[in-house]
């Protein structure tokens, strides 16, 4: 009989919690799910538990005894997947692997049939899936103007720009802008497509590693394959939902401090996905004069 392992990342739900902000007499936030002990002026409010679990799933439609194998995947937009024996004694894929496949959004995918090799012999197997979002067969239209992420009256300033040396040095990052805003200021859609993921039960932020994975954003898949990614939004200050169009100059949020932050401002990136990782790519801004400009560190 077969036997097999599946990496994937999955987290418990757990109950609704209930979360406490207050400024002490210096002037300084405090975040906690506590209510503070030295004083009635605070704010609370319920956040719902993080789900972490990702939105694609790989599974077995067919028995133990013959493994059929679809990967599911529930993001609003496609998603690579990529899968390999780590381990294979007297079985066979079929189609083979390793292989990658594409899965549409909102879809389900064939992917293979394992068997034995010699059905009267023993036969086992391990193997290793990993994905990541977005169509590597996309091609970012270079040319396009994006809009402001932010209403036209406003003045702002890109606080770290392309190769930022904080934290802009890595392939997803790497051509990504931070906007300086105060938290609440709303954040519209720099290009039109459609919402393909959300994120926004978190609650605070700082420069603490643990903070990485901890932020709130909004992921918009565009026409031409690419993917916007507006990040360290305000806690359920998100104003669209998954799946649904936007236009240009659309309000889909509020700004905030939340995940790996240093202070409160937007992340804006667009992203393609090259050979299985994510990586960001350079990209034109409309200022305020209708001009379009390579952004830089400075004012808007």
């Amino acid at each position: 009989m077969g036997w097999l392992v599946l990496a994937l990342l999955t987290s418990n739900q757990s109950a609704a919690k209930k979360y406490y902000k207050h400024v002490d007499e210096n002037g300084i936030t405090h975040y906690s799910d506590q209510p503070p002990k030295d004083t009635d002026t605070f704010e609370s409010w319920q956040v719902r538990p993080e789900d972490l679990e990702y939105e694609v799933k790989v599974i077995n439609r067919g028995t133990k005894q013959s493994p059929v194998f679809y990967a599911v995947n529930y993001y609003h937009g496609p998603v690579e997947v990529f899968i390999e024996f780590t381990r294979s004694h007297n079985v066979t894929a079929n189609p083979p692997w390793p292989a990658s496949y594409v899965v549409p959004a909102n879809s389900e995918l064939y992917l293979s049939t394992i068997k034995p090799i010699d059905k009267y012999q023993s036969w086992s197997f391990q193997y290793n899936i990993s994905s990541t979002l977005g169509d590597p067969r996309a091609v970012h239209n270079g040319n396009h103007v994006y809009k402001l992420p932010f209403v036209g009256n406003k003045h702002y300033i890109i606080s770290q720009g392309f190769g930022g040396k904080f934290s802009h040095f890595d392939a997803q990052n790497k051509y990504a802008l931070d906007i300086a805003m105060p938290e609440g200021s709303a954040v519209l859609a720099a290009r039109g497509g459609v919402v393909m993921d959300i994120a926004e039960d978190f609650y605070d932020g700082g420069i603490d590693v643990k903070k990485l994975q901890r932020g709130n954003y909004i992921r918009i898949l565009h026409d031409d394959g690419s993917m916007a990614i507006y990040a360290h939004l305000q806690l359920e200050s998100v104003t669209v939902a998954k799946g649904q169009r936007v236009t240009a100059q659309q309000k889909i949020a509020q700004s905030g401090n939340t995940g790996f932050t240093s202070g409160p401002h937007l992340h804006f990136a667009v992203q393609v996905n090259d050979g299985l990782q994510l990586k960001s790519v350079p990209f034109l801004l409309q200022h305020k004069s209708g001009e379009a400009k390579v952004p830089k560190v400075g004012p808007i």
